[in-house]
């Protein structure tokens, strides 16, 4: 990789953190929307709003990254749900009093005329260039679908799906096995740590501090528990436990997936469940790789 593949990869990885500080400022906001005054929640969104456009610009001369694509969108979402929090706990405007706002100015003497809100709305709107992340939202008229003749199906046959023995030993090289190789070796320590004890599955990734490494850590979770090297059980208490598999787990029998909504209400009640006032799982410094 040369010098510029490794800054371009620098600065994706600088503007994913970025937005994640901006979201985790967007929820703190949120929580404190009926203690602050309407202009203070709006001032506040506004100045993410203008730190967002700062690190998105330019994005036309450079390739699309998925994830800061969806950091952005899931940003932009939560900004308009602020506001609209903001407006509901601060204000005596409705959404009942804007249905009717709308209904006495379309709908007059037994006839429909939409005509009437876009000129007004014409008005006071000034022309807006979004970025790549809002197109999800504009509604625009979908393309005429040209059904295409399916080309004849070749047979072929079925193959069986083999897995390498030992996958845990394979030579793992970048950044994401970095941070999974990192997250391994901590969950090896406070395993042997503990008397070699199940260790309870949200008290090891919970980070009360920053719900995006909760998330980070619960996918790193799962990536160990398909690559047989952890596994995860019923405690006594009835709750998810994490385990060291000290033996190759067989890859023959059927496994079972579990699934879990994984949001800050949940982190939180984990945390005081707990009493987590430190993440268990640090984060990799990505300098000394």
């Amino acid at each position: 990789m040369d010098s510029t593949q490794q800054e371009s990869n620098f600065e994706e990885n600088e503007r994913i953190i970025e937005l994640n500080d901006l979201i985790e400022k967007n929820i703190e906001i949120e929580q404190k929307i009926e203690t602050c005054s309407f202009g203070e929640s709006i001032s506040a969104i506004e100045d993410i709003l203008s730190k967002a456009n700062d690190i998105v610009q330019g994005y036309e001369e450079r390739r699309t990254n998925s994830i800061e694509l969806v950091l952005d969108t899931e940003l932009l979402r939560r900004n308009h749900e602020v506001v609209g929090k903001a407006i509901q706990y601060n204000t005596n405007f409705t959404d009942r009093m804007f249905c009717t706002a709308i209904n006495n100015l379309v709908f007059k003497d037994n006839s429909e005329n939409w005509d009437e809100l876009c000129s007004l709305a014409c008005q006071h709107g000034t022309p807006f260039f979004a970025s790549a992340s809002m197109l999800p939202f504009i509604d625009v008229k979908p393309k005429e679908h040209i059904p295409k003749q399916r080309a004849a199906r070749k047979s072929t046959k079925n193959v069986e799906e083999k897995r390498p023995k030992q996958s845990d030993k394979l030579e793992r090289k970048g950044e994401g096995s970095t941070a999974v190789n990192h997250v391994m070796r901590q969950i090896k320590n406070i395993y042997r740590a503990g008397n070699n004890q199940p260790i309870p599955y949200f008290k090891l990734i919970c980070n009360p501090h920053n719900f995006m490494d909760s998330v980070q850590n619960a996918l790193i979770i799962s990536f160990l528990v398909k690559e047989n090297l952890i596994s995860i059980e019923n405690g006594t208490d009835g709750l998810p436990h994490v385990k060291v598999n000290t033996v190759q787990v067989s890859t023959t029998e059927e496994s079972n997936q579990d699934i879990c909504c994984l949001d800050v209400e949940l982190c939180e009640k984990y945390a005081k469940h707990y009493n987590i006032t430190e993440p268990m799982l640090k984060r990799a410094d990505l300098d000394d790789n």
